[in-house]
């Protein structure tokens, strides 16, 4: 059920208009955006297999995935160009060189970190570790981001950083962690970070985060992903440049035996959410101002029977009030443009009254999001024609995540 803190958060965020950073919004370059950002999180993902090959050989194994992710960056734009169609924007050549040789520059000294790192790790690094903050010790536009699920953390030397992806188990994750420091939101395109099993210090491992621009060009996040072995304490050192070099920063995570949403192999729970044929106008799904009723047409349980793919997002449109909700549900519409009858798309509301919220009346959370564990304020599944979680995204999830996710189910 919602909390009270929450709810006092949200309806302080409806009456005032409120948006941390900034409020969902999309312009004409939304899609390059979309585009861009998931290319960065790709780069990451392909940089940290390498990465975890070998923790020893850190520098050889990350110049091999950059050269994997030069190529990746070749093939998504060539396929971008000729699947997405007119809902994906063309970026400039110019421009996007111009990306590509920055996120360079930034990921090799990135990765030469990464490399000093991995080896003063048998020997402990003196980087102090950040514990969860204090609920009270938060200003308001914290606090709500922890209302919202997520843990926040500060340090002495201007340093602010939330976790977007805290339902962690033992595996695979995709990590986002949004960074303020002394101006601002840090935006540098790659960040290397050493994660660190407090058990068994001698086997950490360095990756790279990349930044990923949400849409609105203005937010964003850095994205790597970690394979936690065990439960446990587990620290995150992020290295973030400085004008004295870098400054360390780290993190405690906890990861628990199992985790609360569904995870990757995990049967989808056959939630009867609502569709266009149980209420009497659509703006009762959604808090968005356009909702797509192609996202309403069948429910999760009518899904699950079809033994066909599908693809849901739990998000509220209208109200994403704070640093890890993008447009996803905007996102769920160029996908279902991108594939058409192959598999169903369904958008769950957070709320039950969602017509009313828009109003300014108290918000019903939707019981389903209980149904699927979620905690946190947006998440995407991709779902087999097995009924079971092929993947899932925590947080905003771009584009050219979700379509290679649902690509690769669907064998196109």
């Amino acid at each position: 059920m919602i909390s009270s803190k929450r709810l006092a958060s949200l309806l302080a965020a409806i009456v005032a208009g409120l948006a941390i950073v900034v409020g969902c919004s999309s312009d004409s370059g939304e899609s390059e955006q979309v585009q861009s950002a998931a290319t960065s999180q790709q780069q990451a993902a392909g940089e940290v297999e390498s990465a975890e090959a070998s923790s020893q050989a850190a520098s050889q194994a990350t110049n091999e995935s950059t050269s994997t992710s030069e190529a990746t960056d070749s093939n998504d734009a060539a396929g971008e160009d000729s699947s997405a169609g007119q809902s994906q924007a063309d970026a400039p050549a110019q421009e996007q060189q111009t990306i590509t040789d920055t996120e360079e520059s930034s990921g090799s000294q990135a990765e030469q970190v990464s490399e000093d790192a991995s080896d003063e790790a048998s020997d402990g690094i003196a980087a102090s570790v950040l514990e969860e903050a204090d609920y009270d010790d938060l200003n308001p536009r914290l606090q709500l981001l922890r209302d919202g699920g997520y843990p926040v953390y500060v340090s002495d030397d201007d340093y602010t950083l939330a976790l977007g992806t805290p339902d962690l188990s033992p595996g695979r994750h995709r990590i986002s962690i949004v960074i303020e420091g002394p101006t601002g939101l840090v935006e540098f395109p790659a960040i290397a970070v050493t994660v660190i099993p407090e058990r068994t210090p001698s086997d950490a491992v360095a990756v790279v985060a990349r930044f990923a621009r949400f849409p609105d060009g203005v937010r964003g996040f850095h994205v790597t992903t970690v394979d936690f072995r065990e439960p446990g304490r587990w620290n995150l050192i992020l290295h973030v440049p400085s004008e004295q070099g870098f400054d360390d920063i780290g993190i405690a995570i906890d990861v628990p035996s199992s985790s609360s949403a569904p995870s990757i192999g995990a049967a989808a729970p056959a939630s009867a959410s609502r569709t266009l044929l149980d209420v009497p106008n659509i703006a009762d799904l959604s808090t968005g101002e356009t909702p797509d009723p192609g996202l309403y047409l069948v429910s999760l349980a009518d899904a699950l029977e079809q033994a066909k793919p599908f693809v849901v997002v739990f998000a509220s449109p209208g109200f994403c009030t704070n640093a890890f909700c993008g447009p996803q549900a905007e996102v769920l519409s160029q996908i279902r443009e991108r594939f058409g009858d192959e598999a169903n798309y369904i958008h769950v509301d957070l709320f039950e009254n969602p017509e009313q919220v828009r109003l300014g009346e108290t918000p019903i959370e939707t019981p389903i999001l209980e149904e699927w564990g979620l905690h946190t304020d947006e998440w995407t599944f991709v779902v087999g024609a097995d009924g079971r979680v092929a993947a899932r995204f925590e947080a905003f999830a771009p584009y050219a995540e979700v379509e290679a996710a649902l690509a690769s189910v669907l064998g196109s």
